[in-house]
């Protein structure tokens, strides 16, 4: 039996574990501080989307933004944030990821101190556009650093499974400070949570995460062109999607938005096979294990987010529902989903593929059961229902995202990280849309039948299912040691 010196990690310096002995050992305290810190950066991003949704109300009165331009302090900060994931990840793994972290913590604060102290709409928006671009930077420079630092075994499970956590933690902390916060102090003090977190993260980052070791490969540049069409057939997708669920009327038909999108999308295509130095690059597009896994992201998030926006519907609509017994209904939601994480470790042991197939079955359990809650009209089943997604989103996600990273090299983390978190964001757009347009062209202007909603229930549930069967009766070749 061969034994090999400890790897050292090329994005943080740090010692990472191997396939041998040490990759059943448990994380040191200084590995734990890096988890928290990068884990830290990701509850942080979440927040930037949860916290805000609960002020929206009193910053429409204070600042005197309605309709569609109130709307836009939540989807200005996420559409920016999902079409620059793609470049924000080039350029970590290009720069360095600890230095595109510390950068993207310190927009995310600077964006955020300019929303506390906006005095009009128009500086509200800029400010959460400057928290996009920050948030967009943030997310794969940090999981690059945790799937280069926790390479194999049970530390990377650990890491895998926290940062999963991490994100349902941070949604279920921002809906419930957010309320304490507006109802106590007003919707100021929710930028400068935002942004006194970024600065605790930020001086955390520099204190835990190592400098970089000296970079040996030669930089790669960047396609102008190239950046730019993938970054507008991302936001023209995320867009068009916004326009189809809202369904009033619009000066440019939202089919034209996506088909936009979808033409720059292919042309993006086109450039990884022909270009010079293309962004992502004909070999990772070509990757099975990397295409499925950011299909498993896409459609893990275009059916349990499109049914948590449904589950909501249903209950006011359909059951009468106060908002806080809306709340409460789908916190087993976020609850599930930290618990699946904690214990996801199971699947993590297992091909990615048997993995990804288990979330992707069980999100299809859930939405079938949704669909007899609407029938049945029982809050009880409604409730049960959404636990079951939430169960069944992270180990879904924990195990996409571990089959996305697993397969690219280490000098292509950033890359990796972004493109699977890229898939969830447009999922989460395109899935919302579709579901919702399915409910109310179903349901028509009554919206008390229950029976739009059900049907899209169904339709979550055979999306779902039909992708966990094609990855048993399918799956990926495992790749050779």
């Amino acid at each position: 039996m061969s034994t090999t010196r400890p790897k050292t990690s090329t994005a943080t310096g740090a010692p990472v574990s191997t396939s041998a002995g040490p990759a059943s050992r448990s994380l040191t305290a200084r590995e734990m501080l890096l988890l928290t810190t990068l884990c830290g950066a990701q509850v942080l991003e979440v927040l930037g989307v949860t916290v805000v949704i609960v002020a929206l109300p009193v910053i429409g009165v204070d600042l005197g933004l309605a309709g569609g331009r109130l709307q836009l302090v939540v989807s200005l900060y996420a559409v920016l944030y999902g079409a620059l994931l793609l470049t924000a990840g080039r350029v970590a793994d290009v720069v360095g990821r600890r230095a595109v972290l510390a950068v993207g913590l310190g927009v995310t604060a600077a964006g955020a101190l300019t929303c506390a102290v906006a005095d009009t709409g128009t500086v509200l928006l800029v400010g959460r556009a400057v928290q996009g671009l920050g948030g967009a930077l943030v997310t794969p420079a940090a999981l690059a650093l945790l799937t280069t630092t926790f390479t194999a075994g049970r530390p990377r499970r650990t890491a895998i499974s926290a940062w999963t956590a991490a994100a349902a933690g941070g949604g279920a902390l921002g809906f419930g400070a957010g309320g304490v916060l507006v109802d106590s102090l007003g919707w100021r003090p929710v930028f400068w949570l935002l942004a006194g977190v970024a600065v605790i993260v930020l001086g955390a980052v520099w204190r835990v995460v190592p400098a970089p070791s000296p970079v040996t490969t030669a930089r790669r540049s960047f396609d102008p062109v190239e950046t730019a069409a993938a970054a507008a057939g991302l936001v023209l997708l995320v867009v068009g999607a916004g326009m189809v669920e809202n369904q009033g009327p619009t000066p440019v038909p939202p089919a034209g938005v996506l088909a936009l999108g979808a033409l720059l999308l292919g042309g993006f295509v086109l450039a990884q096979r022909f270009g010079r130095d293309p962004l992502l690059g004909w070999s990772t597009l070509t990757n099975r294990q990397f295409l499925l896994a950011n299909g498993v992201a896409f459609v893990n998030t275009a059916t349990t987010s499109a049914s948590g926006t449904l589950v909501a519907l249903v209950a006011a609509h359909l059951l009468g529902l106060s908002p806080l017994l809306t709340g409460l209904v789908l916190l087993p939601f976020s609850a599930m989903v930290v618990i699946g994480s904690t214990a996801g470790g199971f699947w993590l042991k297992r091909p990615s593929h048997v993995g990804m197939a288990a979330g992707l079955g069980i999100v299809a359990v859930a939405m079938i059961a949704l669909a007899f809650a609407t029938v049945a009209h029982s809050v009880p089943l409604l409730a049960v229902a959404v636990a079951i997604a939430g169960l069944g989103l992270s180990w879904a996600a924990m195990t996409s995202t571990e089959a996305a990273t697993a397969a690219l090299p280490e000098a292509q983390q950033g890359t990796a990280a972004a493109a699977v978190n890229t898939a969830a964001q447009v999922g989460t757009a395109l899935g919302v849309a579709v579901l919702l347009t399915i409910a109310s062209i179903i349901e028509g202007d009554t919206a008390s039948s229950g029976r739009g909603y059900t049907v899209a229930f169904l339709a979550a549930a055979v999306l779902a299912g039909a992708v966990a069967a094609a990855l048993m009766l399918n799956p990926p070749q495992r790749r050779k040691s």
